[in-house]
């Protein structure tokens, strides 16, 4: 069983939406993230490519896997267009290119290494 980790941005992402997508997406990783989260998601390319988008109707969830944590690292939730296009994937584009894309993961893995440290 993975846990997931939420990036500020994709906390603020999370709180923007609809109260009944938010419980829904709550069941969704659950049941499918929390479980196999490579297997219930896509790969993405060029920038991205170390992420993974999840869909959910009209939803993107995109995120990072850490196996060695069985940790998923959620950076982004955003909601498609009528071209099935999101600008999430812009805003994430950008934030990798200028290396803070990175630091959030990186922050958000530290901060699950150090609740692991805790437990044990």
């Amino acid at each position: 069983m993975y846990t997931s980790k939420f990036t500020d941005e994709a906390l603020e992402n999370l709180r923007g939406l609809p109260k009944n997508v938010r419980n829904a997406l709550k069941k969704e990783f659950e049941k499918k993230i929390h479980i196999n989260p490579v297997g219930c998601s896509e790969p993405l390319t060029g920038v991205l490519e170390r992420y993974r988008s999840f869909h959910y109707r009209d939803y993107r969830v995109v995120y990072r896997v850490f196996e060695e944590a069985k940790t998923v690292a959620v950076v982004g939730i955003g909601r498609k267009d009528k071209s099935h296009q999101t600008n999430l994937y812009k805003r994430l584009e950008r934030l990798v290119k200028a290396g803070r894309l990175a630091e959030a993961v990186l922050e958000t893995y530290r901060a699950t290494e150090s609740e692991t440290e805790k437990e044990d």
